[in-house]
């Protein structure tokens, strides 16, 4: 992991953690980040995943990462948890707000997926955020974004999506973030609301 980031970076994250610990101004500790998100994403990312034959994976800013510890049902089909559907043999859980899963990712994987992360992010953190997401990764990165305030605040009154921006501005600095990994293929979708995930 990169040493530039922000104070403001650094000091989101103390924070995080304590919304883990203690919920938000909108929900309990438990149903706090708790990687609900991912459910939107089971297809497209296993779609991701045989595209490119990997078969390995970092979920970047998992939260609780519940569906890695939970049974999920997709098409009438019960699974034991999200890896076993994706037939993925290797994973890194990272959520520096989660204790068990705060150490930071020690090799890079074939692919790395970011849920509903990036927009929390600080405005002048967010390009140097996203360049570690294509460093950690051999194949694909797949990254959802949210362009749209969230429901929840910060303790100091801030909403949480704090670097919220349109399609095209996020796929100027993805194409641009892109240059350096020509080899990583990016696979991006932003969201303008709860319901509606274009693909850009």
């Amino acid at each position: 992991m990169r040493d530039n980031f922000s104070n403001n970076y650094k000091n989101l994250k103390k924070i995080y953690k304590d919304l883990h610990e203690k919920g938000s101004n909108i929900g309990s500790a438990e149903n706090t980040f708790d990687g609900k998100s991912l459910r939107f994403f089971f297809q497209s990312i296993y779609q991701v995943i045989k595209k490119t034959k990997s078969n390995s994976l970092i979920d970047f800013g998992c939260g609780k990462a519940k569906y890695y510890f939970n049974k999920i049902h997709i098409k009438e089909k019960e699974y034991q948890n999200i890896l076993e559907y994706w037939e993925i043999d290797e994973h890194t859980l990272y959520d520096p707000g989660v204790e068990k899963f705060s150490l930071y990712p020690a090799k890079k994987k074939d692919g790395v997926i970011c849920i509903d992360v990036v927009e929390h992010i600080p405005e002048e953190d967010v390009i140097n955020f996203i360049d570690d997401l294509f460093s950690l990764a051999n194949k694909f990165v797949f990254i959802v974004i949210a362009c749209y305030p969230a429901k929840k605040n910060l303790p100091d009154g801030r909403n949480v999506h704090l670097c919220i921006k349109d399609k095209e501005e996020w796929r100027e600095i993805i194409l641009n973030i892109k240059k350096k990994y020509p080899h990583i293929s990016p696979f991006v979708i932003c969201s303008d609301n709860k319901k509606y995930f274009p693909i850009s």
